[in-house]
């Protein structure tokens, strides 16, 4: 059960926001450690603002409508949207309708991007799940190529029995280690038949026990995520609306 609960723990954050309106169609054209801190539910150190600087530019920009939509080596063909902004322990977050599948929200502050995600639990029959939220900092748009950060987490899954006559099952606490690495700066990338200017490469690697996956992540300043290179899936940007 753990394994296939951490592998798709990986697919959740394998994805992983502007002013003016906007609608692109690609078809054609197209280390530094946080401190200690709580999420509310579970335990993780991506949360905090204790070592926010100055942002090199917006590169996950955030607006209520704004769109990507991917084609997913593991989902198919998806679509990202913001769609409410929400405040939790004093931060505004923009909640989207789902990422990866899963209950999502992004805030910035400074040069420091944060995802907040519902895990994803392995669902067993006859029992009800509850799991926790991790709030991970997936992009610091200032660090210089080298630069790393460091997000330490712990969290739980319990089920529930509500069918008479199942057995009770221990909780399982995960703990988990995402190492983030700044590979490249102002790159150029071609995804699909659109090239990109001002790209960030960002890698993540991924571990939990015995259990390891890594991550390549690029982000293109005004529009956002625009691929994905993993190990368990992989995703490229293939049309996009901003606000």
């Amino acid at each position: 059960m753990k394994i296939k609960f951490i592998r798709s723990l990986f697919v959740i954050i394998a994805i992983m926001s502007f002013q003016s309106c906007e609608n692109e169609s690609l078809d054609s054209d197209f280390t530094e450690n946080a401190n200690d801190g709580t999420d509310g539910q579970g335990t993780n150190n991506g949360g905090t603002d204790s070592d926010v600087g100055e942002s090199s530019g917006d590169y996950w920009p955030r607006a209520i409508g704004n769109i990507w939509n991917f084609s997913d080596t593991f989902y198919g063909d998806t679509t990202y949207n913001m769609i409410s902004t929400e405040t939790i322990d004093d931060n505004l977050y923009y909640k989207f309708d789902q990422l990866m599948n899963q209950e999502s929200w992004l805030r910035k502050t400074g040069d420091s991007y944060y995802i907040r995600a519902a895990v994803q639990s392995f669902p067993i029959e006859g029992y009800e799940v509850a799991t926790t939220y991790l709030t991970i900092k997936m992009l610091k748009d200032s660090a210089q190529i080298g630069e790393t950060w460091t997000n330490n987490v712990n969290y739980t899954i319990t089920y529930v029995p509500i069918t008479d006559g199942l057995p009770e099952i221990p909780a399982i606490n995960i703990d988990a280690v995402y190492d983030l690495e700044m590979m490249g700066r102002d790159l150029t990338r071609t995804v699909g038949d659109v090239t990109f200017e001002n790209v960030l490469h960002v890698e993540l690697n991924l571990s939990s026990g015995q259990v390891s996956s890594t991550v390549d992540y690029y982000y293109a300043k005004d529009v956002g995520l625009i691929e994905f290179v993993g190990d368990q899936s992989s995703g490229a940007l293939l049309s996009y609306t901003l606000n």
